[in-house]
């Protein structure tokens, strides 16, 4: 399979694990034809694995000159992934800056009991803690806040591609806390995926929960996939890349998974924009 590009990467700026030339050397070794960087934006609120002000800046001139440096070798896109959390932060506060593109995502909560916003995804611990201790074990309410944030953010705009959209289920392992079949759970993505659909913003499919070993599958799941699918929203592939060797990690096996679903193009990013190229592209 010809190597396809990734554009959500993470370098020491954020919670990266090496610089950004590392990845872009590693890219090229496989022959990626892009590689776009995806930093987390900066918050408005104490986060070890955002960037700070400072960084931001740095990251920006960075990046930048990377793209000058090996414009000859592999297209270099400067991008950032944003939080967005009510009143705090939006995708949107980054919009005029001159990125290439900007992913949107649900990392936070501000259950109505928390004294600061909530970390919901970063361990099965302190999400088991918080469901026990915001939302008294109900898994429902907390569904409902996580998919009526991301309808929040869709509303709001000023990004292209929404990251790990039903990430509300990463530590459901084996079906722990909830059924994606249950009728409520359904109604809540149908809310969010008829959203995305309507605002036309690119559903990725992101593969960090595979290679974490967190789940069988993609973010979003396969079943989800294919009601994207009937709801003709487009995707893009992402290896979620936090070292250089995961540039690529299952992006062709996501490719394959995009097939199943019925796709039959993915978005590359090309000449300042998105555009639709075909699966078999890259088989």
């Amino acid at each position: 399979m010809s190597k396809i590009p990734n554009y959500h990467t993470h370098t020491n700026y954020c919670d990266g694990k090496a610089k950004a030339e590392e990845f872009i050397l590693a890219a090229i070794e496989k022959q990626q034809p892009a590689i776009g960087f995806s930093g987390h934006a900066p918050v408005p609120f104490e986060s070890w694995w955002n960037m700070t002000q400072e960084n931001f800046q740095k990251y920006q001139a960075e990046i930048q000159h990377l793209k000058a440096k090996y414009t000859d070798k592999i297209e270099v896109y400067l991008a950032v992934e944003a939080d967005f959390l009510a009143g705090k932060v939006s995708p949107a506060n980054f919009a005029t800056l001159p990125l290439d593109y900007i992913i949107g995502s649900i990392h936070y909560l501000q259950p109505e009991s928390a004294d600061s916003p909530w970390d919901f995804i970063i361990s099965p611990k302190i999400f088991e803690d918080g469901l026990k201790n915001f939302y008294n074990s109900d898994i429902k309410k907390l569904v409902k806040d996580y998919y009526d944030a991301s309808c929040k953010m869709i509303e709001s705009g000023g990004f292209q591609t929404i990251g790990h959209c039903d990430q509300i289920g990463k530590f459901n392992f084996d079906n722990k806390y909830f059924s994606e079949n249950e009728p409520f759970y359904q109604n809540y993505l149908n809310e969010m995926l008829n959203l995305i659909s309507e605002k036309n913003t690119i559903v990725e499919i992101n593969t960090r929960g595979r290679l974490k070993n967190l789940s069988e599958e993609f973010y979003p799941s396969l079943q989800t996939l294919k009601l994207c699918k009937e709801k003709n929203i487009r995707i893009m592939l992402s290896a979620d890349a936090h070292t250089p060797q995961e540039t690529d990690s299952f992006l062709d096996e996501a490719a394959e998974v995009a097939l199943r679903a019925g796709f039959e193009t993915v978005e590359i990013f090309e000449n300042g924009s998105f555009k639709p190229v075909r699966i078999q592209n890259f088989m």
